[in-house]
């Protein structure tokens, strides 16, 4: 899946503010290298706009020069800071740090909803880039009236409605952390106003988190993020202290899980069993055992051990993620990714999930995705770092 997003430095030429022309408390340097020094202080601290905020603007205001924008990297704005000084620029200094703590009054927040979109921007009719799914924590970085910019455990960043968030406070959130939660394990279900499952308070799908408030017969008593109360069946979930990728993160459970997925239309943006995207797809197979993935194909391409493609496909192991795409310049861009189930074939969001194998002779051959294939990642073994993160040591969570 592939995101655009604004540019990570816009330098604003204004007012006469061109290259080499002398500025009121500056000395010589030219705008061009200063805009060369922030574009390199964006890129050494904010390594990919889906995963952090460098937005910054250099401009003049009759005989005042303004620094403004925002970043969520304390480091990035300290950088900044020390850059102009250094370079002898006598500024205005209204740069930004998210989260904006004092408009918000928290950063932190539970998605309240089942599944959760995500935009480009603050608008409904605005690009669909990623999905979270009930009980995941999110980063609250700023307000636009009734959206919120969140970043997901991920790292990834975007807009949310506010009405699918459930805004906590510091406290609240330490107690959520530390309570008992169950890991819905079902493809989808209820979460019921009563034991007798006569009402429903709201639907649920795989990878849901919630607070268990106790047991009543076969059911959880569960408590949603706004405070909502319900029940579910406890053969449907398990505690999220369990979700061991230790123990789960073997082939024989992602292939289960992903197959279990077969048919599921493809949904650009979506993370979730309602539809896929071919990343959001491996991501969540993997995330059911435990492990939290990056987001889209290009960024999980950077993660996981480098499989040999000299005596591909031989040297593949199910579980093995397959990414495609194209060669540029030298260098691989993954556009789509897959997971490997053996025997040559493999498995992925591609208009629904379904498999299609390697292997010329076979009936579901791709001689499309064969064609474009770039390489393969292996998860399982790789240890654990950015990009391969175990839900049970990610501190958002615990």
């Amino acid at each position: 899946m592939k995101q655009t997003r604004l540019p990570c430095f816009l330098l604003l030429l204004a007012g006469g503010l061109l290259s080499g022309i002398s500025l009121p408390g500056c000395r010589q340097d030219s705008l061009v290298l200063l805009s060369e020094g922030l574009d390199s202080i964006g890129a050494s601290v904010v390594k990919d706009k889906r995963e952090g905020i460098f937005n910054i603007n250099l401009y003049r205001a009759g005989e005042k020069i303004i620094l403004s924008g925002e970043t969520d990297s304390r480091d990035a704005r300290n950088s900044v800071l020390g850059y102009l000084e250094g370079k002898g620029v006598r500024f205005i200094d209204s740069l930004m740090l998210l989260p904006d703590t004092a408009a918000l009054g928290t950063q932190w927040g539970l998605v309240n909803v089942s599944v959760c979109n995500m935009r480009l921007v603050p608008s409904y009719d605005a690009e669909l880039i990623s999905q979270s799914l009930m009980g995941t924590p999110v980063r609250l970085l700023k307000r636009d009236h009734g959206w919120f910019l969140v970043q997901t455990p991920d790292r990834y960043i975007g807009w949310v409605d506010s009405d699918a968030i459930a805004v906590l406070t510091s406290e609240e959130y330490r107690d959520w952390k530390s309570s008992e939660r169950i890991f819905f394990t079902g493809k989808t279900g209820d979460i019921y106003g009563d034991p007798e499952k006569k009402t429903t308070v709201s639907d649920i799908v795989a990878g849901c988190i919630l607070k268990v408030s106790g047991i009543s017969g076969r059911d959880y008593r569960v408590i949603l993020p706004d405070g909502r109360s319900g029940f579910i069946p406890a053969s449907g979930a398990m505690i999220l202290d369990d979700l061991d990728p230790v123990r789960l993160l073997t082939p024989e459970t992602l292939i289960s899980r992903a197959e279990s997925f077969n048919g599921i239309p493809y949904l650009w943006g979506g993370t979730s069993v309602k539809g896929f995207d071919c990343s959001g797809f491996v991501k969540t197979v993997y995330y059911l055992s435990g492990i939290i993935l990056a987001r889209d194909a290009s960024l999980q391409f950077r993660h996981g051990t480098e499989t040999d493609t000299v005596n591909f496909p031989a040297s593949l192991k199910p579980g093995d993620l397959l990414f495609f795409g194209s060669v540029r310049e030298g260098r691989p861009r993954a556009t789509h990714v897959a997971m490997y189930t053996g025997n040559t074939e493999y498995i992925h969001a591609s208009g629904m999930v379904r498999t299609n194998s390697l292997d010329r002779s076979r009936s579901n051959f791709s001689g499309y995705r064969r064609d474009t294939f770039i390489g393969a990642k292996r998860i399982i073994g790789a240890g654990y770092g950015e990009g391969i993160i175990p839900v049970a040591g990610h501190p958002w969570y615990r």
